[in-house]
């Protein structure tokens, strides 16, 4: 429908009323209320406290800060004035959306109207005192229960209002802030208070201080053959099992308990588990603390730090390297505890050689190469292979028994070579004459690293084998210098050991992700940091998306005790259990089917779904077939040793278009014939 002129100039002139109309009754609601705050004290009836915290937002800037000065500063006012009084009308996401722009502004106009264009100061003064108004009904529009002049009092309120409003700092900040103080109300401010059991024994730590292959476990573990009830705690279930052997053919009887997998002995005066497992409750004649300088490792230290703090036991040897003494005796001390230390040194010596190692032709019966992936161990002991030479296979994904067949297969000789991760350096006794170091950089979770000195004197350690060899030699393919390096460098102390999360904290009203968040942004006690809880956070996260599914949402305990199970959560098969059995975690499952998949991934990742479920059956009391499952065990081990055993030719990298061997650390997945037969074809 289309309207002549004069209607289209009536229908204007109506707007430009109603426009004007409405202006003129914003301007007296703002004159209404300033004279209110002239009546009260409190400017445009904003609470005196609260109004304090805006002044010092944005009329104290200080001339060194990094900002510039604006141009325009009548007009740039005045588009504020406008954006700020726009927003009553608008809706709530309209509004969000544009607070941290709008606070950003005002910040930056009035760093120019304080510091140098002072003329407009009242102007300016109005806009801060619109924007504050803004921010207060904002607030009670979206948190009805939040109190301004709360949030105001905190510290840092008045810097953080130069970016945000005060609802987004309520949201981000304030609602942290109320968690780290409940945090700090609820939690001892010392760790060794939390076990105060252990605090009114009399116990007496003997510790045994010493570099690798020096006998500090083996003399830990002759004392601990005399126990009525004894425990030895130690980093992998591999060691577990490996003392668990060792009591067993000396004639004692001796438990092994780890969170995969028990064995029971009728009788039993030890007991061989991983450090997760330790029983806080249980009293022990004597304990071996293994690998103690784990204690600051950034995701499980905290279980040697509760078991040297909590363990009750009369009788303590801890194991542990020369860099964790003076940390360990601090701690020592703090819980009022006796101890001795013995200091062990190598049996065998220990020589660096220089010259660059060439796999193509230096490779000698008793070698160890240390890459840092399963793939490319896989790689390089195929490529042995393929030359004739027999070589065991070590890292992390393999079944203890299969681990423990690929060590039978290199100490007798079956095997030339071990070729291994870096799991090598923690406890596992092998006969290796030399360590070869077949690069200097491995990821660590994050991003790709250099080796620590630390990582490098504790895997080269164990070449020299005592009782084998007189010697040990170290040598590396990449970057020898480095190397030679940081073996030669002088021990540097660890500072600081890890506490973990404390479940006092669970009744705190809020999300337990938040309150995980919450707990690991307060300060730390002396002596001490947190561990890790992202993968924790991550797998709650994964159970929030399945709420519908899951009604236990509110019993943080349980919830707790399932995302700390631990598991690969990059194996989609085993996160997909985990989902399952949480959905319904005290309902009764069945052992894994056998896989489908029968690839060496395939069958370790059914081996880890075995222990998934293993796991759970302990948490959650489900009756299981233990014949099942060690039979299930029995066949994956198997099947795995049988591919590791029989030709590793498959695992051998090769070009993608030809089917070339290529170098196990090859850059690109194609030969360079291909590639140079590519370009001349794009050419």
């Amino acid at each position: 429908m289309r309207h002549s002129p004069s209607m289209c100039k009536l229908y204007i002139n109506r707007y430009r009323g109603n426009m004007e109309t409405e202006r003129k009754s914003k301007v007296q609601e703002e004159k209404t209320a300033e004279k209110k705050g002239q009546q009260t004290g409190e400017p445009d009836g904003i609470p005196k406290k609260i109004w304090t915290v805006y002044e010092k937002a944005f009329f104290s800037f200080a001339p060194e800060e990094n900002r510039r000065f604006t141009r325009s500063t009548e007009k740039q006012l005045g588009q504020l004035e406008r954006r700020i009084l726009r927003k009553r009308k608008q809706e709530n996401h309209q509004v969000l959306a544009d607070m941290k722009d709008l606070h950003r502004k005002v910040a930056q106009v009035g760093y120019t109207v304080v510091l140098k264009d002072t003329r407009w100061m009242k102007k300016y003064r109005r806009v801060v005192r619109l924007l504050a108004r803004l921010d207060i009904n904002f607030l009670k529009r979206m948190a009805g229960g939040a109190v301004p002049e709360d949030i105001a009092g905190m510290e840092k309120t008045a810097q953080l209002l130069r970016a945000k409003s005060l609802y987004e700092i309520y949201k981000d900040e304030y609602m942290q802030y109320l968690v780290g103080q409940r945090i700090e109300e609820l939690m001892e401010a010392e760790p060794e208070k939390q076990y105060p059991e252990a605090r009114a024994m009399k116990r007496r730590f003997i510790l045994h201080i010493g570099p690798t292959n020096s006998g500090k476990t083996y003399e830990a573990l002759q004392r601990l053959k005399q126990a009525y009830h004894g425990i030895y705690l130690g980093p992998l279930r591999l060691l577990a099992l490996e003392v668990y052997d060792r009591m067993m053919t000396d004639g004692i009887p001796c438990d092994m308990i780890t969170g995969e997998e028990a064995i029971r002995t009728h009788g039993s005066f030890v007991q061989a588990s991983t450090v997760e497992i330790l029983d806080i409750r249980e009293t022990y004649d004597i304990a071996v603390i293994d690998e103690a300088q784990m204690m600051a490792d950034e995701n499980r230290g905290s279980y040697w730090t509760r078991a040297i703090l909590g363990i009750r036991a009369e009788e303590v040897h801890v194991c542990c390297s020369g860099t964790a003494e003076k940390l360990l005796t601090g701690m020592l001390v703090r819980c009022g505890d006796e101890y001795e230390i013995v200091r062990h040194e190598r049996n065998t010596k220990l020589t660096f050689i220089p010259e660059r190692f060439d796999m193509s032709k230096d490779v000698e019966p008793g070698d160890a190469l240390i890459a840092f992936s399963k793939k490319n161990v896989l790689a390089i002991a195929a490529s042995l292979e393929g030359r004739g030479i027999r070589a065991s296979v070590i890292y992390g994904n393999l079944p203890p028994q299969t681990r423990q067949e690929q060590v039978r297969l290199f100490t007798e000789g079956v095997n030339q070579v071990v070729v291994a991760t870096d799991a090598i350096g923690m406890g596992i006794n092998l006969p290796i004459r030399r360590v070869v170091f077949m690069n200097t950089t491995k990821f660590d979770g994050v991003g790709k690293r250099r080796l620590l000195a630390e990582e490098i004197r504790q895997i080269a350690g164990r070449a020299g084998r005592y009782g084998f060899y007189d010697t040990g030699y170290v040598q590396s393919a990449m970057e020898p210098e480095y190397v030679g390096k940081k073996l030669a460098e002088p021990l540097y102390p660890l500072r600081r050991a890890r506490v973990g999360f404390p479940e006092i904290l669970l009744d705190i009203d809020i999300e337990l992700d938040e309150i995980i968040e919450a707990w690991e942004k307060t300060g730390n006690p002396p002596m001490y940091d947190k561990i890790s809880m992202k993968e924790s956070v991550d797998k709650y996260r994964y159970l929030r998306d399945y709420r519908k599914r899951i009604t236990y949402m509110d019993d943080r305990k349980l919830v707790l005790s399932l995302i700390t199970c631990p598991f690969d959560v990059k194996d989609r098969e085993v996160l997909r259990l985990w989902l399952r059995y949480c959905e319904n975690p005290e309902k009764q499952q069945d052992c894994p089917m056998l896989p489908k998949d029968f690839s060496l991934e395939g069958l370790e990742s059914y081996y880890k779904q075995l222990d998934l479920y293993t796991q759970f059956a302990a948490r959650m009391e489900w009756v299981v077939d233990k014949e099942e499952v060690a039979a299930n065990r029995e066949w994956a081990q198997h099947e795995i040793g049988e591919l590791l055993k029989d030709d590793k030719g498959q695992f051998e990298r090769r070009c993608r278009i030809c089917g070339r061997p290529l170098a196990w650390n090859a850059a690109y997945p194609v030969c360079d014939r291909c590639y140079r037969k590519m370009e001349r074809e794009n050419s």
